[in-house]
């Protein structure tokens, strides 16, 4: 399945959420990097107002990005975004699968889908509110009925295929991303916090020395620290891990499935257990 083939809510709330999260990450690296750049004018040890004036001008515009990721909370967007796409992908499947509650007549099933929508809609209000594009194009797309409509063999390696394997991938290339990135900056911060000792203790050896970039790398330092607390790579690289295992086991599950009931049931259990990682979008909204 294409993105292009889920309904026009998840498209929209998938936008918005990936619109939000550039925005939030470049206003923190806009932060971060106006703070190293304070500390890098206060080495220069210049007798020039018009030095004091750029640092207090640097320092100020920081200030106003710390106050407006504070106040506005730019990443709530992110997560309520996210927590809506995923919210809508899961009831999409479910629909496509003829899962319960959509084992019924195509005409009730789809009845219930939309319904079920107007709820999601309804319980994420802010988010919903900042989607307009949702209602331009079909929320029952033709590649989900016809994938409806196929048969029970055909649906089932739709499922295997389309949802447990690219599922599974994504999960573990995206555990493999953030423990490489993970590493990267605790070697990064290391490397800052060594510089910063060695030149540190250089200083007292030649305290007559005028020039002393010190306080950049303790700067550097605190902004690759911030910089990693922000995008969790520790923690998502575990969850990723996790949710990547627990999916392998359910893809071994599915050989097993020889019914449309018990495929219901699969269905079921299945997109519960890739909501367990999903409901950490909307814990994240709500704190």
């Amino acid at each position: 399945m294409n993105e292009q083939d889920f309904p026009a809510l998840y498209r929209a709330a998938d936008e918005l959420s990936i619109k939000a999260q550039t925005h939030f990450f470049k206003v923190l690296f806009l932060n971060l990097f106006l703070l190293v750049g304070a500390a890098a004018l206060s080495v220069f040890n210049v007798p020039y107002v018009e030095m004091a004036y750029a640092q207090a001008f640097v320092l100020l515009i920081s200030l106003g990005c710390a106050i407006y990721l504070g106040v506005a909370r730019p990443e709530k967007n992110w997560y309520s975004g996210r927590a809506l796409a995923e919210s809508v992908k899961t009831v999409t499947w479910r629909y496509m699968m003829r899962a319960e509650p959509y084992n019924v007549s195509d005409s009730d099933a789809r009845r219930i889908f939309v319904d079920v929508l107007k709820k999601l809609v309804a319980s994420n209000g802010d988010v919903s509110k900042q989607i307009a594009s949702a209602g331009n194009g079909a929320q029952v797309t033709d590649p989900m009925i016809s994938t409806r409509a196929s048969s029970f063999a055909s649906r089932k390696e739709t499922y295997r295929q389309g949802r447990i394997s690219d599922q599974q991938a994504w999960y573990q290339k995206k555990a493999k991303e953030n423990n490489g990135s993970a590493s990267r900056y605790f070697i990064a911060l290391c490397a800052a916090n060594i510089l910063a000792i060695i030149f540190s203790l250089l200083k007292i050896r030649f305290p007559d020395a005028s020039f002393w970039p010190t306080d950049i790398f303790v700067a550097i330092a605190g902004a690759i620290l911030a910089w990693a607390q922000a995008k969790r790579y520790r923690e998502l690289s575990a969850s990723y891990s996790l949710t990547a295992n627990e999916i392998s086991l359910i893809r071994e599950q599915l050989f097993e499935v020889s019914s449309e009931i018990k495929f219901s049931e699969f269905v079921g259990d299945a997109e519960n257990a890739f909501s367990r990682e999903h409901t950490q979008w909307i814990a994240r909204r709500d704190g």
